[in-house]
């Protein structure tokens, strides 16, 4: 919507978009780029957040923060 508008994204929302992508670019890395197997992890309930779909939390720098953890405990052979 705000590219169509040529429009600037705010402090917030820009900051949103910058650690969604960064969150993205890891997840892809835990998961060895096979973007599938990922794609599906974000939309299954996991257990470490509360049986809540990692993709829920994207709305909140909070979420996306507790998402990236749970990515970090998959990465080190933890539950996620």
């Amino acid at each position: 919507k705000k590219r169509r508008e040529n429009d600037l994204l705010g402090g917030r929302a820009s900051e949103m978009a910058l650690a969604l992508l960064e969150l993205i670019d890891f997840g892809l890395e835990v998961f060895n780029h096979e973007v599938e197997k990922f794609h599906n992890w974000l939309k299954k309930p996991n257990p470490s957040l509360g049986q809540l779909s990692p993709e829920s939390l994207f709305d909140s720098i909070t979420g996306v923060l507790e998402v990236k953890n749970a990515l970090n405990r998959l990465e080190y052979g933890n539950l996620a």
